[in-house]
């Protein structure tokens, strides 16, 4: 199998079941030597920070000398950004070889019991048998959808749970109030195991985590708000203190400072279990982590910034990060899928933006950019909508006097990274 035919096959995977626990992955997983059960991890739930939670605990773990797996989704430049070691993404024939073996497994398992296999399963096996077959010395586990019914909460335990900020998404899957929600993130704590919260949880969602905590008689650490200190260093830079630990740090934004603490608390926990994690350590790793299209300054002359955030929740955080450095008047290149409450998340962001250019994603939840346009020509005087992300990016790039903004899915991000980063090689 080549790693094209594995991607092919992957992606022909279904995407939704009625739900049946997982009892295909686990048939395939007892396949595969159940890989999963001879890992340690650091399991990560949360509407928003979830990635940048996982990237900066891998980072961290990194420099203090440990080889760790990091398993993401979903990628924003190539697929195998979802499943790395050390920073190094999956080999393209090593995927390719672990799905060919996963395909034969699947292919008994329908054929015999009739059991389906979806495609987030399917990569979740994927990178289990990775990381236990490279023999990582702990997993960074981020969960793709809720908590309690996610394909990743197949571990039987964990050394840390981390639940990220919890807010309204996946509302068809997850419910649609913040208890419910909370309920399903909270799904991955585990008996006995720390878990770490994010210090800025509404209420309703954080009287449930702290009772589920309790049911599992797992300790609860809630970051010290009043010990975040951030302070605004320059033009997209700011600077972290908690706890004694100072932070220059690589994502910009009060919620990034919330979300550092979550790994700072998470990365002391570890020290329990015997891991040689230094203060030094934690700061050096947040400071160096990258992690594309989380408000991302791909040049600042022209300025250009891409972000992936796709909800209200993740709209508040660009705005705020775009008050703090007096940013208005941008030109921006948005697009959104029909669950995200795109009217909601123009009419915050309108005060920032001059002109907008709608384009399409793929997909069937997609909204059409001409229905984008129209909805957002009643908070902006220029909308003009677009068939293709690239027409919308060289137009947005002539029309750059205060700034182009790239702006509402990491599906956007993926389409349009790659291509704003060539423009802007040609342009130097």
């Amino acid at each position: 199998m080549t790693y094209e035919q594995a991607l092919e096959y992957i992606h022909s995977r279904p995407r939704v079941k009625k739900t049946d626990f997982h009892r295909g992955m686990r048939r395939l997983l007892e396949y595969l030597g159940n890989p999963q059960d001879n890992l340690k991890y650091v399991h990560i739930a949360g509407t928003n920070g979830k990635g940048s939670c996982a990237a900066m605990s891998a980072n961290v773990l990194h420099t203090a000398g440990y080889k760790v797996g990091l398993n993401i989704s979903p990628f924003v430049i190539d697929f195998t950004e979802r499943i790395s070691i050390n920073g190094e993404y999956i080999p393209r024939q090593t995927l390719a070889d672990i799905t060919e073996k996963v395909k034969y497994y699947r292919d008994k398992i329908t054929a015999e019991e009739g059991l389906q296999i979806l495609e987030f399963e399917t990569v979740t096996a994927i990178a289990f048998y990775y990381f236990n077959m490279e023999k990582c010395d702990v997993v960074c586990l981020e969960v793709g959808i809720g908590g309690l019914l996610d394909s990743t909460n197949v571990i039987k335990d964990c050394l840390v749970s981390c639940i990220m900020n919890i807010s309204y998404d996946h509302t068809r899957i997850l419910g649609d109030t913040l208890a419910q929600i909370a309920r399903q993130k909270a799904g991955i704590i585990k008996k006995g195991r720390p878990v770490i919260c994010y210090p800025a949880l509404e209420k309703e969602a954080l009287d449930v985590v702290v009772q589920k905590a309790r049911e599992n008689s797992a300790p609860l650490i809630i970051p010290d708000i009043s010990r975040i200190k951030s302070s605004h260093t320059g033009f997209m830079q700011s600077q972290l203190e908690y706890k004694g630990i100072k932070i220059n740090q690589a994502f910009t934004g009060i919620h990034q400072s919330y979300n550092a603490s979550v790994v700072i608390e998470a990365m002391r926990r570890l020290r329990d279990y015997g891991f040689e994690i230094s203060d030094e350590d934690i700061a050096k790793g947040i400071e160096s982590t990258s992690f594309p299209a989380r408000i991302e300054v791909l040049s600042k002359n022209p300025l250009v910034i891409i972000d992936g955030g796709h909800n209200t929740d993740g709209i508040s955080a660009l705005i705020k990060v775009l008050q703090e450095n007096s940013l208005y008047g941008l030109t921006a290149v948005w697009a959104s899928l029909s669950d995200k409450q795109p009217m909601d998340i123009i009419s915050m962001i309108s005060p920032y933006i001059d002109r907008l250019y709608t384009v399409n994603l793929h997909g069937s939840r997609a909204i059409d950019s001409r229905q984008l346009a129209e909805m957002a020509s009643k908070n902006i005087k220029c909308v003009k909508a677009f068939d293709l992300v690239t027409s919308a990016i060289d137009e947005g790039l002539s029309h750059r006097e205060n700034g182009l903004l790239v702006f509402g899915s990491l599906y956007l991000a993926s389409d349009a990274r790659a291509y704003l980063v060539e423009k802007l090689r040609e342009n130097k």
